[in-house]
């Protein structure tokens, strides 16, 4: 059962997240999970919607209220003495429907199955909102990332243009090559302008889903891509047990409970009155007791059409289970292949190229320095560094994204989310 909205802490969490800005504190990943299952509209929304259903079964399952009445029977005018007349009186009575034998279980049943599915609702909107949580926190990580890097290729470019200007000082240099380092600087100051406007949107992101003004997100040194370890089969069959396809599965059982609750609507339903008639003086009170029945005799244009309605709804429910169970194969297997292919990028990165660009960077400024290559080249070496650099990061950042998109799939967490820090 979900937990209550401020029990466990939660209250403290979120006056302490509320006062974030203002004092310049930092959450993590694990603070902005508990922050979320708190503060999230959607969560909140689909936790009150299952709540809600758990208090079906019990209102449908029982039993009409019994009605009671008073009758006031005169003669010659409203309200006549009663032994004024022979024929005045005045009756107390209690009325009560009963349903065919069956009915209110069947109802109850079938509210019961549509609990247990708005739960199944509330697991997987929990799981989605998480995953788009980690998404966005893995592509401000990218982001972070990208800017320091660029400040660092900034710095370098800035060293060798003032390298630049002390041989064009001397006559040993081009003009052209103190011109190029400075407009090299001067453009990357651009791109430190545009990520810095991207890292902004996905704390803006990030802030939403916590329905939070703005939040201080934490940063890292350096991040590595999580250990992946389960299979694809392993991961199609937690797929058959996760929560949006159970949750049509349950769909699949309340309209089977629904055809068997219109087959008993074809069954009549009863109904007894009991009343105690005072008379006057002079006769003794009279009892009435009546039996009612109430007879179908429009099933052709009713209970039949319902029945009917009733099969087409277990038809639907069969197809968006099976399309429920298709859609999961298949984003599975999507997400597995970006996660396979990112991870034979990442150590292609890690064993060849990135070596292999630093290597040629630091040769290319020592031959800089002594006059060996022109400042072209060396900026395009540069260049290719840092574009590879920040590749390697997004490349990172796919692969964490691909890990969280396939966890609402599959019904639960595959990795820590903690774990891209270590």
């Amino acid at each position: 059962m979900p937990a209550k909205l401020c029990g466990n802490g939660f209250c403290m969490l979120a006056l302490a997240l509320a006062s974030l800005h203002a004092e310049e504190r930092t959450v993590g990943p694990q603070d902005l999970l508990n922050g979320l299952m708190q503060n999230n509209p959607e969560i909140q929304s689909a936790r009150s919607r299952f709540e809600a259903a758990t208090k079906r079964p019990s209102q449908v399952g029982t039993l009409p209220e019994p009605t009671a009445s008073y009758t006031n029977f005169g003669v010659g005018h409203p309200f006549s003495r009663l032994n004024g007349s022979d024929f005045a009186y005045q009756g107390l009575g209690v009325s009560k429907d009963l349903p065919f034998p069956g009915k209110l279980g069947l109802a109850s049943e079938q509210a019961k199955r549509e609990a247990e599915r708005e739960e199944q609702n509330y697991r997987s909107v929990v799981l989605e909102v998480t995953s788009r949580l980690k998404v966005a926190w893995y592509e401000w990580l990218a982001l972070q990332k990208a800017i320091q890097v660029t400040h660092k290729n900034r710095d370098l470019l800035s060293r060798f243009e003032e390298i630049a200007r002390n041989r064009y000082t001397v006559g040993k240099g081009l003009q052209q090559d103190v011109l190029k380092a400075q407009f090299e600087v001067s453009s990357i100051q651009q791109q430190l302008i545009m990520f810095d406007e991207k890292r902004q949107r996905a704390e803006a992101e990030i802030a939403s889903m916590l329905a939070m003004p703005s939040v201080v997100l934490q940063s890292t040194a350096e991040i590595q891509p999580s250990v992946f370890s389960p299979s694809l089969e392993d991961l199609l069959n937690l797929a058959k047990d996760s929560p949006r396809v159970r949750a049509e599965q349950k769909m699949v059982d309340a309209s089977a409970v629904g055809i068997n609750r219109s087959l008993k609507d074809f069954r009549p339903d009863f109904g007894v009155d009991l009343q105690w008639q005072h008379t006057g003086s002079n006769f003794p009170d009279y009892y009435m007791a009546t039996a009612r029945v109430k007879i179908p005799i429009y099933y052709a244009r009713k209970q039949r059409y319902a029945l009917e309605e009733s099969y087409s709804r277990l038809a639907e429910a069969k197809q968006n289970y099976r399309s429920a169970q298709q859609q999961a194969s298949f984003k599975v297997k999507d997400q597995y292949l970006s996660i396979q292919s990112s991870e034979r990028i990442l150590q292609l990165y890690k064993t060849t190229l990135l070596p292999q660009a630093q290597l040629t960077v630091d040769a290319a400024s020592t031959a800089y320095q002594v006059g060996g290559i022109d400042f072209l080249s060396l900026e395009s070496n540069l260049t290719n560094l840092l574009t590879l650099e920040r590749q390697y990061y997004d490349e990172v950042a796919r692969h964490e994204e691909a890990i969280a998109r396939l966890e609402p799939i599959v019904g639960r967490a595959l990795v820590p989310f903690y774990e891209v820090h270590q």
